[in-house]
């Protein structure tokens, strides 16, 4: 790489702006990977991290057919870079810390189809939210529960809203509701015109059965060692999609289904054995102040789910 031309006395937009990519092709663990986050293809980005290894006159990572890893000394650059973003953020948030006029960023995660979700109206958020959130910038992700809370854990997301599978140490949740979620087939499974009573455990290991692939909690877990093969699957569509081909049976959300119920296009199995509940909450990451954007958020999520458990009415 040549002589070392360390960033000494001034670190410009353009430094930040290099370094802000290096963070995230870290975090999305490649070029490739990096290429949705960024909006921009991978050419553009390894020209970007080749600037800005001449900046700092050093090999930060190793990009080949070999795979992508960091370097000893890109280790150690992407750990400094995420202490002097976190001291940009902390000094903007606190200079911008004026009621009357808020701003600053927004970055929230949420799983797909939760917008059906009736416990939850979202719609009802986010118009609450717009209110004061004029100035500030948001971006929202549609992720799955696992790419939440590592997002969450490296600060990548201010806010996730996600079925709680199992506790994380570096999260703090608070409690939104319950979701009811039922085993269920599509119209040509051998099943589904079969009574309940007919259905037998044999019935079910025999069948192609779509498992989440992320983490899931002891209620679904109990299921899922009950059934044979299995198909993996990251989302509710992708769920739902199987389970309509009528080739594969899998649990789905009561509310999620109810559509296809009702039109004769999925039914549910043995729903008193196979019932599986899973509480959602809002994710924060642990021990760090929340930003004023973040507080806002935050407040209108919990008012309205606290106006619909109190029967309060909300349009939408």
């Amino acid at each position: 790489m040549g002589k070392r031309k360390a960033l000494l006395g001034r670190v410009s937009d353009v430094d930040l702006r290099l370094l802000r990519i290096f963070q995230t092709v870290v975090n999305c663990g490649g070029f490739s990977a990096a290429e949705i986050d960024l909006g921009i293809g991978r050419s553009t980005i390894s020209t970007h991290i080749g600037e800005l290894e001449g900046r700092l006159g050093t090999r930060l990572c190793q990009r080949g057919r070999g795979g992508f890893a960091l370097t000893a000394r890109g280790k150690k650059i992407y750990e400094a870079s995420l202490g002097l973003m976190k001291s940009l953020d902390d000094f903007r948030n606190e200079v911008n810390a004026d009621p009357d006029s808020m701003t600053g960023e927004i970055n929230i995660g949420m799983v797909d189809n939760i917008i059906w979700d009736k416990e939850l109206r979202l719609r009802n958020v986010f118009r609450e939210f717009s209110k004061v959130a004029s100035n500030i910038d948001q971006t929202l992700y549609v992720l799955s529960p696992d790419e939440i809370e590592r997002r969450l854990l490296d600060e990548r997301l201010h806010v996730g809203i996600a079925p709680v599978m199992h506790e994380i140490a570096g999260l703090s949740y608070t409690y939104l509701f319950d979701e009811v979620n039922y085993l269920y087939c599509g119209r040509g499974h051998p099943l589904f015109d079969r009574p309940d009573a007919d259905i037998t455990t044999a019935d079910l290991v025999k069948s192609q059965y779509v498992k989440k692939g992320y983490a899931v909690n002891s209620n679904l877990q109990q299921a899922n060692s009950a059934m044979g093969k299995r198909v993996v699957g990251f989302h509710v569509e992708a769920f739902a999609l199987l389970i309509l081909s009528g080739c594969y049976i899998g649990f789905l959300p009561e509310h999620y289904a109810s559509v296809w119920e009702s039109a004769g296009e999925m039914r549910r199995l043995l729903p008193k054995r196979y019932e599986a509940v899973v509480s959602f909450a809002s994710m924060t990451a642990r021990g760090r102040p929340h930003t004023q954007a973040q507080s806002a958020f935050l407040a209108c999520l919990h008012s309205a789910v606290h106006d619909h458990a109190s029967g309060k009415a909300v349009n939408g």
